[in-house]
């Protein structure tokens, strides 16, 4: 029969318990700040909303050339936008026409 000694006893259970407190400590560090830890959720979150914002704003800028190009296209045209892009796409001005040159 072996006889423990009240030091290996006491000895064995500080161990124990270090590496039991050791080892829940790590594992509640990497569910804070691991890859998909509650810190990595929250990027997540923020980098979804700013992906959502860019695209709405994309699909507003789609929306704006379709309605261009629908005006531009089909059996009424409209007159005014397809003289505003001719006189840009041949960088011509009627001689009544006020040019104003902005500095870009």
């Amino acid at each position: 029969m072996i006889i423990r000694t009240r030091r290996r006893r006491i000895g064995f259970l500080v161990a124990f318990h270090a590496a039991a407190w050791s080892a829940s400590a790590y594992f509640a560090h990497s569910a804070y700040t691991g890859d998909r830890g509650l810190v990595a959720k929250q990027d997540a979150k923020i980098r979804t909303q700013e992906v959502g914002a860019k695209i709405a704003e994309i699909r507003a800028e789609r929306l704006a050339w379709e309605r261009r190009v629908s005006q531009l296209s089909g059996a009424e045209v409209d007159r005014d936008l397809l003289d505003e892009r001719q006189r840009a796409m041949l960088n011509l001005g009627h001689r009544n026409d006020l040019v104003i040159q902005l500095d870009r």
